[in-house]
């Protein structure tokens, strides 16, 4: 017993570079330390030993102590709760490095495993739950830590929500290809960034040892890369300074097409053709030595089309023989500031391209503070082949003269106006097509002109509202819910519609609309003036 323990102080001596009993012996160790070594039988030589360790490694002393304790009641631990029990002393303590004592301590309690660390973002553990690799989270022991959450689901009509693991530290076994390996995730925190990374560990007699690195584990993280790189009905999304996949996104564009798009058509046909040209033509591009990049602002004012359209591109792009992948522009907010998300959202893009890179409300992201910064990623030394940018306003003359009038830039500008009758029309008549099934509804053509008719100047936005609004009123007073109200604009043309529920309706409707313009409109007014 007493050899067991003169071994385990010497593999605690040896990992922490303290000195061996051949130094002097330093009789300044507090004396609150020394307790903790007074209980045990050792001789001078082993105390002398232990008590060189110095003020700066008390928790090494204090492993030693539960060590020996161990040894001497029979028990012994798991690799995996050793492990965190590890984790756990060198959090309590102070530390400069946890990466450095999660892999020590990965080496020692699986002395036949190779162990290799790569970034969380490396998608090991996503890998397996897409079904590409099997991962069974260890709870078998209390060696993890890990928030137990609810994650609820937006139809709780469908289905309830579930149970889920965000995991700070644990154990998955972990099988790919016919190989067993045994991973590690960890989160922590060394202020002021949080960090998070991956442990793989693949038995040394399963490997193929190569320059010191693991082969089979070198192959794992390569394929989870390569399948963390692509999309998976998925759009990337810039937020927070990160970029993340959002499935989302990317569900809310797929019934979005240029169907869907009511724009005056020389300027849809022109827009689409820009768009898929520049994709189409990267030898054209190279035959001339023009840089292949480009750049297109959609401006106006709000509810004409800006959105739907960058919607329908998306999902054009997306549909094609060789999809085009779009990365998507939120918020440039984060602690490290606007310039070190514009360093990521550029580097991310050259990474991806061929691709789409939106940023929308582009006024309100691109600020005086960044304007140079950003520019200079536009344009600057690196780069920027097969990027094409699209960037939204509502308002144009917010936007530096910089980047809304200098070419090579954003190279082509499509003003979204207030829709004219002919495209108020075709909305009527795209609304009318989507309502053919509907029985309830008495939607005649003539009924498309005389909407269009009475809805000057409103946007696409408002006539999306007058529908709404005016089709749920109709199903209420159909189930009796309430009076038909009584439309008060008339017109001789309009003979047999008097009696039509859909035309009374919204001809009330955009009476509603049309006040509340007026009273938005004098706010505005009165705002501009207050601050003159």
């Amino acid at each position: 017993m007493h050899f067991l323990k003169h071994v385990i102080l010497k593999q605690v001596l040896r990992k922490s570079n303290l000195p061996t009993r051949q130094q002097p012996f330093e009789p300044w160790l507090p004396e609150e330390h020394k307790k903790l070594l007074v209980p045990f039988s050792l001789s001078t030589k082993t105390s002398a030993e232990s008590y060189h360790l110095s003020t700066e490694h008390p928790r090494l002393a204090c492993r030693y102590v539960q060590d020996c304790a161990m040894v001497e009641s029979g028990r012994t631990q798991s690799a995996e709760s050793q492990v965190f029990d590890d984790f756990k002393r060198h959090y309590e303590a102070t530390s400069p490095s946890t990466n450095l004592a999660i892999v020590t301590s990965l080496r020692s309690r699986y002395p036949d495993h190779s162990v290799t660390v790569t970034p969380s973002l490396t998608g090991i553990i996503d890998f397996a739950k897409a079904g590409q690799a099997e991962a069974e989270f260890d709870t078998t022991t209390d060696g993890y830590s890990a928030l137990r959450l609810h994650s609820p689901v937006t139809d709780r009509s469908k289905r309830q929500g579930k149970m889920v693991d965000d995991v700070l530290f644990g154990k998955y076994d972990y099988r790919w290809k016919n190989n067993d390996f045994v991973v590690y995730s960890a989160t922590w925190t060394e202020y002021p960034e949080r960090h998070s990374n991956t442990y793989i560990l693949f038995k040394k007699a399963d490997d193929l040892i190569v320059g010191g690195r693991s082969k089979g584990t070198d192959e794992l993280i390569a394929a989870a890369s390569q399948w963390s790189a692509d999309l998976h009905n998925e759009v990337w999304a810039f937020d927070q300074e990160r970029w993340t996949k959002d499935s989302e996104l990317w569900k809310s564009v797929q019934h979005s097409t240029w169907d869907d798009v009511i724009l005056d058509e020389t300027m849809k046909k022109t827009l689409v053709d820009d768009v898929e040209g520049f994709f189409d033509r990267k030898d054209d591009y190279k035959q001339f030595s023009v840089p292949w990049k480009r750049g297109i602002i959609f401006h106006g004012i709000p509810g004409n089309g800006k959105t739907i359209s960058i919607k329908a591109l998306i999902h054009f792009l997306s549909s094609r023989s060789d999809p085009i992948p779009t990365l998507y522009v939120k918020s440039l907010a984060g602690c490290r500031g606007p310039h070190y998300a514009i360093r990521r959202i550029f580097t991310k893009a050259r990474e991806t391209a061929p691709c789409l890179l939106v940023f929308e409300d582009l006024d309100s992201l691109i600020t005086d503070k960044v304007k140079s910064f950003f520019l200079n990623e536009v344009d600057g030394l690196e780069s920027n082949d097969g990027i094409m940018m699209i960037g939204s306003t509502n308002y144009l003359d917010r936007l530096d003269p910089g980047i809304a009038k200098r070419p090579s830039r954003f190279d082509r500008k499509y003003h979204f106006a207030l829709p004219a009758a002919a495209e108020r029309t075709r909305y009527c008549e795209y609304w009318r097509s989507k309502l053919a099934k509907n029985n309830s509804i008495d939607f005649p053509p003539k009924l498309c002109a005389a909407i269009a008719d009475i809805t000057e100047g409103f946007s696409f936005a408002y006539l999306k509202e007058a529908f709404i609004t005016s089709l749920l009123v109709i199903v209420a007073e159909q189930r009796g819910g309430t009076k038909e109200p009584n439309g008060t604009i008339a017109d001789p043309s309009l003979e047999g519609l008097e009696n039509n529920a859909l035309w009374r309706t919204f001809s009330k409707q955009v009476e509603s609309l049309r006040t509340e313009q007026e009273a938005s409109r004098k706010s505005a007014d009165e705002a501009v003036q207050n601050k003159t």
